[in-house]
């Protein structure tokens, strides 16, 4: 039957030869559906952990920039010597903030902890602003709309990786408890955004009254004049130096330790997507192979009839692409929800990737997909011109 819907294909108008192709090309598709599936899975699982590769790299990429620009916005962390006088301390903040290199410059108290729930605990730090409006400046306080939230005097805002953690929600009571060994209960009545380490921040007026003590000035978060990365090295030698100053730490070298850090991972992500594009061809090329050795009469039969190695070709890789582009389809919906489960499963208690999947990334994975796609396409296509018209029509199927 074969042989003669082919010899009719062979004396039809190019249109209905085309017609005729297509149609066979669907019911070889249903007829060697097993195997078929085994490709599109093959092509899916391929597609998907490439996707999840490079959604991985762009959720810790985005880590850095997002903690040190969207949430924190100063350049220097200046702590002040806990010995020191009061008018010695207001001199050297007043002469700081008159400085030229100095663009803007908040006051606040910061001391470490822990803070608790349920029997769950975390360390933390907890930053006491001097004067709330002015936090603005240098941190930006944003609840998971993307919303402005403020301090007040009913309760505290802690940061959203602290509050999964512990399990807190707003309304929610927690204890804290400070380096002091000083305990407090305190309510929570906002959650912001953070995605390096746990910080809880209190007004200075809730400080005062929890703690029953002045508000004192220890951490001096500044913001320079976009000075040059030298320039930011030389201002912090020039603070070390005086006696009011402790210790300076620079966001960039902050920046520079993490990033060398995290950059580990990028191994990770590129074994992931090599190891995803080497099962794609594996399968492939096996696939295609089984597929040809199965079908060796009847490809053997239709290079007898006169199809040309190229038609034969085509023949076969047309039913390869339709399936490629339905695994690549439902690669890319897999590679999304496999990308945000290895991102909430290898996620450490420190830090919070940023959910997200650049447009790049599905495009990068997409053409890989179809890279090996390709070069299986290529070694089929020799196999297909070796074919023994025929030993193969010889043979005993």
């Amino acid at each position: 039957k074969l042989g003669k819907r082919v010899l009719l294909e062979r004396i039809t108008p190019i249109w209905k030869r085309l017609n005729f192709s297509q149609k066979v090309t669907i019911r070889n598709i249903f007829r060697y559906k097993k195997r078929f599936l085994m490709t599109i899975i093959g092509i899916f699982g391929c597609t998907s952990l490439i996707l999840a590769g490079f959604g991985l790299k762009d959720s810790i990429s985005k880590i850095l920039p997002y903690q040190y620009g969207k949430v924190f916005d100063y350049d220097m962390e200046v702590t002040l010597k806990s010995s020191l006088e009061v008018e010695k301390k207001n001199n050297f903040i007043t002469n700081l903030k008159n400085n030229e290199k100095v663009n803007d410059l908040v006051e606040t108290y910061m001391l470490s902890g822990t803070a608790n729930k349920d029997e769950k605990q975390q360390d933390i730090k907890i930053i006491v602003p001097k004067e709330s409006e002015e936090l603005e400046k240098v941190i930006k306080l944003r609840n998971l709309e993307e919303e402005k939230i403020n301090l007040n005097k009913e309760g505290v805002i802690i940061t959203d990786k602290l509050a999964q953690l512990i399990n807190a929600k707003i309304g929610d009571t927690i204890k804290v408890k400070d380096s002091n060994e000083v305990e407090k209960e305190l309510k929570i009545t906002d959650i912001t955004e953070n995605y390096i380490a746990h910080y809880i921040y209190i007004s200075k007026d809730l400080y005062e009254t929890l703690y029953q003590e002045k508000y004192d000035t220890n951490v001096l978060l500044m913001q320079d004049k976009d000075l040059s990365e030298e320039e930011e090295k030389n201002l912090s030698k020039e603070l070390v130096k005086q006696n009011e100053v402790s210790t300076v730490g620079l966001t960039s070298t902050m920046m520079k330790t993490l990033d060398d850090t995290m950059g580990s991972l990028n191994y990770v992500v590129i074994i992931l997507i090599v190891s995803a594009g080497l099962l794609a061809f594996v399968v492939l090329y096996n696939l295609s192979n089984v597929n040809i050795s199965e079908r060796i009469r009847e490809l053997a039969t239709i290079k007898v009839l006169g199809f040309y190695d190229k038609e034969v070709y085509n023949y076969v890789n047309r039913e390869t692409i339709i399936l490629t582009i339905i695994g690549i389809i439902l690669g890319l919906g897999g590679g999304y929800l496999l990308n945000f489960y290895i991102i909430g499963t290898c996620e450490i208690d420190m830090l919070r990737f940023v959910r997200v999947i650049d447009p790049l990334s599905y495009l990068y994975a997409i053409l890989i997909t179809v890279a090996f796609t390709i070069i299986v396409n290529i070694f089929t296509y020799f196999a297909l011109k070796k074919i023994d018209m025929i030993g193969s029509l010889k043979s005993v199927e």
